[in-house]
Order: structure tokens, then sequence, then C-alpha cells
């Protein structure tokens, strides 16, 4: 064997043997993936049917349970935010569940439109007292976020146009029409 034949052999097997590792931990099954810091599997539902309270289906445009808003949000919220960001939904929505129950509610899906929309309004004045401290600010940005950048949203709830023409500063908006993209 040579001098170059070892080397190639040696660089060979220790590059398996530091890829192998990060190959491996990133094939989990479903099933061993764990919520994130402080979150249970079931809050991506709620986290979508409070988005679908904050933007339902109107006569216009489908409401973010047709985009799927829930599972994005889900996403971004354990995958992008921090984890004192993560902690504090989490512990927020164990208190909206509180305050379901409280009420005489199961859950939160399975009050009316009209309640569902009473108690976040209730919590949104609580949030915008507090500030960014609150978890709903960051549940609200995240539905407003996922929301407007999925689809649906890009191309039924605000007007868009693939490849624009000339820019035009200053376009009068027709009553009912939708913002632009």
């Amino acid at each position: 064997m040579t001098r170059r034949e070892a080397l190639k052999t040696a660089s060979a097997l220790l590059g398996g043997a530091l890829l192998a590792p990060a190959v491996l931990t990133g094939c989990k099954p479903e099933d061993q993936k764990a919520a994130p810091k402080g979150l249970r599997l079931d809050d991506e539902a709620l986290l979508g049917h409070i988005a679908d309270t904050l933007l339902p289906t109107t006569a216009a445009s489908p409401g973010a349970a047709a985009a799927g808003v829930g599972a994005t949000m889900f996403l971004l919220l354990s995958e992008c935010q921090s984890a004192e960001a993560q902690q504090r939904v989490a512990n927020g929505l164990l208190e909206l569940r509180a305050t379901c129950r409280a009420r005489g509610v199961a859950s939160f899906d399975a009050m009316t439109q009209t309640q569902r929309e009473q108690l976040l309004g209730e919590i949104d004045t609580a949030a915008q007292q507090a500030g960014d401290t609150h978890w709903f600010a960051v549940a609200r940005g995240l539905a407003l976020h996922a929301y407007f950048t999925s689809e649906i949203g890009m191309t039924q709830a605000t007007r868009f146009v693939l490849v624009p023409g000339r820019w035009e500063g200053c376009i009068p908006l027709e009553p009912g029409q939708p913002a632009w993209g």
C-alpha cells in the first residue's frame, strides 16, 4: 500500500465515522419526535382553531383552516421561536384551556364562533396591556404570518401579481377590493 492510498483510506474512514451519527439522528420516525419546549402535540390543533377564529372564512376568501395555518404555526413556533417564547405560548395555551373549562365548555373548539371571538377579544385586550411579553402576541403574529404567506392568503385574501408591471405608487382601492400582497 502506498502512502497516498493509506491517506485516502484513512480520510474515508474518518469522514464516515463523523458523518454516520448525523445521518442516523436525522432519520427518527415521526412517532419518536417529541414536542418542543413545553408544547404538547395537541397544541397544533388548538393553534389552528385560534387562527381560524382570528381569520375566519368569508365570502371574499377562505379562512385560516383552509390554508392549514395551525400546522405552520406549530412548526414556526417549535423551530423558529426561542425556548422562552415556546414556553410562554405553551403556558398561555394551558391557561386558555383552563379558561374554557371554567366557562363550562370542554374545549376551545367546542365553543361557538361568537364565544371564541369574545374570549380572544378579552385575551387580546390583556395582551395589548402587557405588550410583547404576552403569549397571545406571539400566537397572533404567527397566525397572520402563516396565513398571509400561504398560497390562499397570497392569492385569494390579497391581490397577487406574480410578475408585476411598472411601479405605480398611488393606486386607489375600490370598495371591497383586497389589498395588494
